[in-house]
């Protein structure tokens, strides 16, 4: 127990002898399982009408953790907490016999317990349950955090994750909308015809994002392998077999830092539609989105500083050289002369080490507009430099057919035609691989095995990803993103 401190060694070793005490008390506690007739919120939904001082003659039995507990005089209450909420228990020791009572005296906050009694109201009202029994189910050696009602320490919240989940309702909550939100994707891509499917997470050549990958030794393969940065070759290979709607939810990783919207591991949808296009991908994009705000009862008004947007209402479309125009205030599109923007830039005092008028006009969307995108938005017409695996826009060949979703200055997804020429697939990887031989470790690995399989026909396809964990950010409108994962990455202590 070096762990501990000396008065938390105390509690420690005082919550053991009071364990022994029940145990000797009541054969009944520490059972392997335990039966329940109802849920806290089940009882509340169905008894919140009664009167004070109100009886039921409703028995009914329910488990939890006890949260609080207070006495007043021969009355002692306790207020117990399950996953759905909570309720006040009513001790009265002359309607218990000894064990019992002997049982109650070794109770503490903390203690996960299994009770049985009649649904009453309290003079004041207050609903409750008057027991007659209750069974130790487990025994809390360590004292839960004073302000049981909500942790405010950050470092002590994500690091002992499941004290948060006890004393903050909200933090639990988050969650279960997160897993709602889940479900809602799979109802809503299932119903139009995908099917989910599983791609490899350990891969040996990572592909399918622009993203430093997280590296590994596979021994008995004596062989380097990485942790996807992304399942799309994967699922684009499945569409040249033959699988016509797929799609994966699941976990991506990538070796970048961490911030606010930023985790070196986080939930990805991708899905990828054959004989679909950007424009079909957008439209599915927006529908299904709506359907989860929907879902979980969400009213879709999202508040900022500078007002508020509804997200049940029609989304933009825009393209990325035009939102361009309009922040730097002159005409710069995709045929414009770069060393000419470049002079103009340098008057407003702006610099730029781009190269091409592609990612002169990516650079200025990036550091300039992107952020400041609260009402949803596509933002379309990527430039090809940093859109290896999209289609090239018919009649520009600087411009491809992508676009990204964003919302509350946060990308969401991102989606476009995908490219199906192998030729010019193969070329844009050894591009990707120029790069990183120069340096940039986020650069493309040159992948010849998707190559190949692109070389036996990938029909046209629109492809889609999604960040779930920003996506749940605004649903449940939260700044961090540590705030909608169970355990977030925090450094050693």
């Amino acid at each position: 127990m070096n762990d501990l401190s000396k008065s938390e060694e105390e509690i420690y070793q005082q919550r053991k002898q009071k364990l022994e005490e029940i145990a000797k008390a009541d054969s009944f506690s520490l059972p392997h399982s335990f039966s329940t007739t109802t849920s806290l919120k089940q009882i509340r939904d169905k008894f919140n009408h009664l009167d004070e001082g109100s009886s039921t003659g409703t028995n009914v039995i329910v488990a939890g953790r006890i949260v609080n507990a207070r006495s007043f005089g021969k009355l002692l209450f306790y207020d117990i907490q399950d996953v759905s909420g909570r309720i006040q228990l009513l001790v009265d020791k002359e309607n218990l016999d000894k064990n019992s009572i002997k049982v109650i005296e070794n109770l503490d906050t903390g203690d996960i317990v299994g009770c049985g009694g009649e649904i009453v109201t309290t003079k004041k009202g207050e609903l409750s349950i008057k027991l007659d029994k209750v069974h130790v189910l487990n025994k809390s050696l360590r004292g839960l955090p004073e302000k049981w009602h909500g942790l405010k320490d950050k470092e002590t919240r994500f690091r002992q994750r499941y004290l948060d989940f006890i004393a903050n309702v909200d933090a639990k909550n988050i969650i279960i909308v997160r897993s709602k939100i889940m479900q809602t994707i799979r109802r809503f891509l299932q119903e139009k015809d995908f099917i989910e499917v599983e791609t490899p997470i350990l891969q040996p050549t990572p592909g399918g994002a622009i993203a430093r990958p997280f590296a590994t030794h596979h021994n008995a393969m004596d062989i380097d392998m990485y942790l996807r940065i992304a399942p799309e070759l994967y699922l684009k290979r499945l569409i040249i077999g033959g699988f016509e709607k797929v799609f994966e939810l699941g976990k991506v990783f990538r070796n970048e830092g961490i911030d606010q919207t930023h985790s070196p591991e986080f939930t990805m949808l991708e899905s990828y539609e054959a004989y679909a296009n950007v424009h079909d991908v957008m439209d599915i994009t927006e529908e299904m989105i709506k359907a989860v705000f929907s879902e979980i009862g969400h009213d879709g008004i999202l508040v900022f500083e500078d007002g508020e947007v509804d997200i049940f209402s029609n989304w933009e479309r825009k393209e990325m050289a035009e939102l361009v125009s309009e922040k730097m205030g002159t005409e710069i599109n995709f045929k414009s002369d770069p060393k000419k923007v470049i002079k103009y830039l340098e008057k407003k005092g702006i610099k730029t080490e781009a190269n091409s008028i592609g990612l002169l006009i990516y650079e200025l969307f990036e550091d300039y507009i992107e952020t400041s995108l609260n009402s949803p938005i596509f933002v379309t017409g990527y430039p090809i430099e940093v859109s290896p695996f999209a289609r090239q826009r018919e009649g520009n060949v600087l411009v491809t057919d992508r676009f990204e979703l964003f919302i509350s200055g946060n990308e969401i997804a991102n989606g476009f035609s995908e490219l199906i020429d192998s030729e010019e697939q193969s070329l844009r990887l050894s591009d990707q691989a120029k790069k990183k031989a120069e340096g940039d470790e986020e650069a493309h690995l040159e992948d010849h095995e998707y190559v190949v399989a692109m070389q036996y026909g990938l029909p046209p396809t629109g492809g889609l990803g999604v960040g779930i964990d920003r996506l749940v950010m605004i649903a449940v409108g939260q700044e961090s993103i540590r705030e909608v994962v169970a355990f977030p990455h925090m450094k050693p202590e």
